[in-house]
């Protein structure tokens, strides 16, 4: 979604008389409010990469995060390819490393728990009943999808 600038431009800046223009200097409230504030609260997106050894090519639907201060909100929704391999799942390149440890949850797909290891950039799967890493395997052909926030260093 665009940023709607509309109000920013419609002011207009003091003529030194204090008659004339809006209270705001309009440059220091751009640079100084208006564009942290966007950065801090836009969308960005992220590229899941398998950090499991097998090298498994991910189908991602859609990979958003937003950071607020120290905190990270993600979103994906992605396919686990046809895969034989017995390695344990774990998916890498997260937006911004883990400090501290946290769980995420599936909303569809193959149920399991998804964890962030403190200092990690990865996701490890696993199990909600036995507690085991899941592996590639298991997750062959399925849809996941996480949601999660988590802490940055």
């Amino acid at each position: 979604m665009a940023i709607d600038r509309a109000p920013w431009n419609a002011l207009t800046d003091d003529d030194g008389s204090n008659l004339v223009g809006s209270l705001w200097n309009k440059a220091a409230i751009k640079t100084v409010l208006l564009d942290p504030i966007d950065v801090m609260y836009a969308a960005q997106t992220w590229t899941p990469v398998d950090v499991s050894g097998a090298g498994l090519p991910f189908v991602v639907n859609t990979a958003r995060y937003v950071r607020v201060g120290p905190l990270v909100a993600l979103f994906v929704t992605m396919s686990w390819p046809s895969t034989s391999s017995g390695a344990a799942a774990k998916v890498g390149n997260l937006p911004l490393a883990v400090a501290s440890t946290s769980g995420l949850y599936t909303t569809y797909g193959t149920q399991h728990i998804a964890h962030l290891a403190a200092g990690d950039t990865a996701i490890q799967v696993f199990n909600p009943t036995t507690g085991g890493a899941r592996t590639n395997a298991e997750l062959s052909g399925s849809l996941v999808s996480w949601a999660g926030v988590y802490l940055t260093p």
